[in-house]
């Protein structure tokens, strides 16, 4: 994978006026059709009100028809986690809410980071390379 910021799409490069045939022709879009995804009809009371809250920002990050499934689990999971906070009592299990998060991630609203991409969490990898320079080992 080549460092540096990501190359941008050669549609976007057209409506900009950028767009250079030498360069960009050989270039492919995938394009996503963009059906909002579909209610199944299973959901509660809850979780269609999480769908209606939460539809927006989905479709704005990118989620179609094609993660319906994954957008109605979040849904259901969020109006439980939602109904175990509201009752006062017992929090709900941590195992959910690290589900919900993954969920989030997966669905592209969970934070910004979840919108610019994979992030590594490598230490090794992301250590300066030069952070040795100028100190000697000692032995």
């Amino acid at each position: 994978m080549k460092r540096g910021p990501k190359a941008e799409p050669p549609a976007s490069k057209l409506a900009r006026g950028t767009f250079q045939p030498v360069r960009d022709a050989a270039k492919t879009e995938v394009l996503v059709p963009g059906d909002p995804p579909v209610m199944p009809d299973y959901l509660t009371a809850g979780a269609i009100d999480v769908w209606q809250e939460e539809l927006g920002r989905v479709m704005a990050a990118g989620t179609a028809e094609i993660d319906s499934s994954l957008f109605a689990r979040y849904c259901s999971l969020e109006a439980l986690v939602r109904e175990a906070f509201a009752e006062g009592g017992e929090p709900p299990p941590a195992a959910y809410l690290t589900v919900l998060r993954q969920y989030a991630e997966l669905l592209g609203i969970a934070g910004r980071k979840s919108r610019v991409g994979k992030v590594g969490d490598d230490p090794i990898k992301n250590r300066n390379p030069f952070a040795r320079n100028g100190a000697r080992a000692r032995g």
